[in-house]
């Protein structure tokens, strides 16, 4: 028998990719839920288990597995019943190519998150306890990352840069689904999984705009089909606290225009 123990947080991006193939594949699973604005995240006993602080951790019996787009793949691997990815090598080529991508656009959704939103919740904060967080961070260069964007908001380089990426990313994404209306399958699979975090996160970012029927009807269709999808309700929205989505989407609502003149001006 196996047991799957997943270590996440409700709003994370990575962690709802993870989910949502878990649902769709019907594991059980226990949950294991880490509070990263608390930094639970940097727990000696839990940096044993993902030595990069950071969430999905899935604990398959006794072995650890990092980094979400892998674990998934190790569960299509390992429980293929309920199929999530393509059945013919080369579309099963386009589909890594595209969850390539996603991965290398991740931190670029990261910098607005954290420029838009959860910059304003952090700077509630004591000085302490901020510095305490960024120290915490493992890796420099996202250290040095956190303080400029502590600092300057919107007006730091990683920001300006992930906002203009996230509307490179949104034209890639309308062009795909052009294609099919899944992603490389005749159903919902890896790569849908791996991409559909990113447009939750901008719509909490009161960024629908950019996706709408009128602006990207392809992205709003397959949008509104995965929402009205069983596993997004269990996957995502029974982990959704609104009190943080109603400040992201405040924040995101007072920023809007800036964020939508930055892109423009790309």
């Amino acid at each position: 028998m196996t047991n799957l123990t997943l270590y996440h947080n409700g709003p994370s991006t990575c962690s709802q990719k993870v989910r949502l193939i878990l649902e769709l594949k019907k594991l059980d699973y226990e949950s294991k839920s880490l509070d990263l604005m608390s930094g639970e995240q940097h727990d000696p006993e839990y940096v044993k288990l993902n030595p990069n602080h950071v969430v999905p951790t899935l604990v398959v019996n006794d072995m650890a597995l990092i980094e979400s787009s892998l674990i998934n793949e190790y569960l299509e691997d390992t429980f293929p019943e309920i199929k999530a990815r393509p059945s013919d090598p080369s579309s099963i080529h386009k589909m890594r190519l595209w969850i390539k991508y996603i991965d290398s656009y991740h931190p670029q959704c990261g910098s607005i998150t954290y420029g838009i939103g959860v910059r304003n919740i952090i700077l509630q904060k004591t000085r302490e306890e901020i510095d305490q967080d960024v120290a915490n961070i493992p890796d420099e260069v996202k250290r040095k990352n956190r303080i400029a964007l502590l600092e300057k908001g919107l007006q730091a380089p990683i920001v300006i840069e992930g906002i203009k990426q996230s509307k490179i990313f949104l034209d890639k994404l309308e062009n795909e689904l052009g294609e099919s209306e899944w992603l490389y399958g005749d159903s919902f699979g890896l790569a849908d999984a791996a991409t559909i975090p990113y447009i939750i996160r901008m719509d909490q970012l009161a960024l629908s705009s950019l996706f709408n029927e009128s602006t990207r009807s392809n992205i709003y269709s397959w949008y509104n089909k995965i929402q009205k999808m069983d596993i997004f309700q269990k996957a995502v929205t029974e982990y959704l606290p609104q009190p943080l989505v109603a400040v992201l989407n405040k924040f995101g609502e007072d920023q809007k225009d800036q964020v939508l003149t930055i892109m423009e001006n790309d």
